[in-house]
């Protein structure tokens, strides 16, 4: 599998969520929001591990990088949650669909349909968590939201997270 282009750049995607959202996830402070980040960061690290391979993994710095600076704005979780499931996510699922358009290999094209799977599943819990929580009403919290916007559309993000071979 090593010779697959996406792995790589898959695999630092999985594991910049797994890594930045397992760390974070023990500093935030609702606790239902703890759950959700150490499960999220669970599924994806299980979709990293299924694609390493023995060589150096490079973990996606920008993906990482907003992720961790949510979850210093917002002890909450909240934040991180947003990037997760409302700019991450949707990206993550172009970026999976762009390679299942041009991947003929079955094994392959399983591992793509698994990956966004586990995004919409993903998607779909954080929206299951925060549907009884209050409306924030926080021009603060709402300035880092459209930070996090702006660093992925910066960063040549726009409407995917790659692909980048």
């Amino acid at each position: 599998m090593s010779d697959w282009p996406a792995r790589r750049h898959l695999v630092s995607i999985y594991d910049a969520l797994y890594q930045a959202l397992g760390e974070g996830a023990p500093r935030v402070t609702h606790d239902a929001f703890v759950v959700r980040l150490h499960e999220a960061s669970r599924a994806f690290g299980a979709l990293a591990l299924e694609l390493r391979d023995d060589d150096d993994v490079v973990v996606e710095p920008v993906v990482y990088t907003v992720l961790l600076n949510a979850l210093a704005q917002d002890d909450s979780g909240a934040l991180a949650l947003y990037a997760l499931a409302m700019l991450i996510g949707p990206r993550l699922l172009v970026t999976l669909r762009d390679y299942l358009e041009t991947e003929t290999d079955p094994r392959h094209r399983e591992i793509l349909s698994r990956g966004s799977d586990q995004v919409v599943r993903e998607v779909r819990a954080v929206g299951a968590v925060v549907t009884d929580e209050e409306p924030l009403d926080d021009p603060a919290w709402a300035e880092s939201a459209r930070a996090i916007y702006e660093t992925l559309d910066a960063a040549g993000m726009t409407e995917s997270l790659g692909p980048r071979h």
